[in-house]
C-alpha cells in the first residue's frame, strides 16, 4: 500500500490524477484513464472494450440493474450549454442531448 493509502486510481479527465498516483507509488497496472493516453497505463474506453460489452451494458441498464445518473437534459438547440456543463468537471451524471 502507498503511504497515502491509495491502491488504485481512475483518471477521468486529463492526466494529473494518474501522474499523482504514480508519484504516490501506485503501480501502473492499478491506474487507468478514460480521457488520455499515458505510456504504460491501460486506458479504459470503448476502443479496448471486450466484444459484446456494449450490448451487455445496455442490457443491464434496460433491466434496471445498472443505473446511469442523468445530471441534465438539453434539446439539441442547447448543445453548447450541455458541453459547457460537462466541461465544468463538477457535474454528477451525464448530460443528455435530446434529438
Amino acid at each position: 500500500m502507498t503511504p497515502a493509502g491509495v491502491t488504485a486510481v481512475m483518471d477521468l479527465h486529463g492526466t494529473d490524477t494518474a501522474h499523482a498516483a504514480r508519484d504516490l507509488g501506485v503501480p501502473d497496472g492499478r491506474i487507468t484513464t478514460i480521457a488520455a493516453q499515458i505510456d504504460g497505463i491501460t486506458p479504459a474506453n470503448g476502443a479496448n472494450a471486450a466484444p459484446g460489452a456494449i450490448e451487455e451494458i445496455a442490457g443491464l441498464v434496460a433491466a434496471g440493474r445498472l443505473r446511469v445518473p442523468i445530471a441534465a437534459r438539453f434539446p439539441v438547440e442547447q448543445i453548447r450549454a450541455a458541453v459547457e456543463l460537462q466541461a465544468g468537471r463538477h457535474v454528477h451524471g451525464k448530460a443528455v442531448i435530446d434529438l
